[in-house]
């Protein structure tokens, strides 16, 4: 039972190493956390989570060869490239925008930022062949061949994550408390800036598809 836990705490720490790099979901709630506080930047979070469950099951159930269709990751790179030119044009316009960025007041959490966070995650096809290579290699080495206890050891990759994303939404939103509206301006414009970067990245593995 011991060697479980160890197990469990093991791949609790991957997700965790797996979430920590900046790529656009951390962009996204790192500018939702500095106008809005925790709730927005959490539901971005979540909402990637969701995603990333998704692609998991599906490397899980051995159904990966469908999203490694040609035409399929086509459309999901272009759907996620102009996903991200809104999102990061948008960004900077809000940050050069008059209206005041220091929001004191919580945002009503809503399923916007959640579906934001979701949409970007799962139309991102890197993010699948990611899981298809990190999770997939995991997955093989596991030290056991129960379905159950693959599926726990799993969900333990996933509570990382959560774990994470949690960590940046507290950091984020106690972080705006601290600093004052210029400085957010420019903490939102660049990642605007970063979104757009990101978007880039996108359209030339699209180039390389087509």
């Amino acid at each position: 039972m011991s060697e479980f836990w160890l197990l469990s705490l093991h791949f609790m720490m991957l997700g965790i190493s797996l979430a920590i790099p900046v790529g656009p979901i951390k962009l996204e709630m790192i500018k939702r956390g500095l106008s809005g506080g925790f709730w927005p930047s959490w539901l971005v979070g979540l909402g990637a989570v969701s995603a990333d469950f998704i692609f998991m099951l599906i490397v899980f159930l051995g159904l990966s060869p469908f999203l490694q269709n040609h035409f399929v990751q086509i459309v999901m790179l272009v759907v996620g490239i102009i996903m991200l030119i809104v999102l990061g044009i948008s960004t900077i316009k809000t940050a050069w925008s008059e209206k005041t960025m220091l929001i004191l007041n919580e945002e009503t959490p809503s399923q916007q930022p959640y579906w934001t966070g979701f949409t970007i995650a799962l139309m991102n096809p890197i993010n699948f062949l990611f899981w298809l290579g990190i999770y997939g290699g995991t997955l093989q080495d596991m030290p056991t061949n129960e379905l159950w206890i693959q599926a726990l050891l799993s969900l333990m990759i996933i509570a990382g994550i959560i774990l994470w994303n949690i960590n940046v939404a507290f950091a984020v939103h106690f972080f705006r408390l601290l600093i004052n509206d210029r400085s957010i301006r420019v903490l939102t414009g660049l990642a605007g800036a970063g979104l757009l970067v990101f978007a880039y990245h996108l359209l030339v593995q699209l180039v390389k598809q087509i």
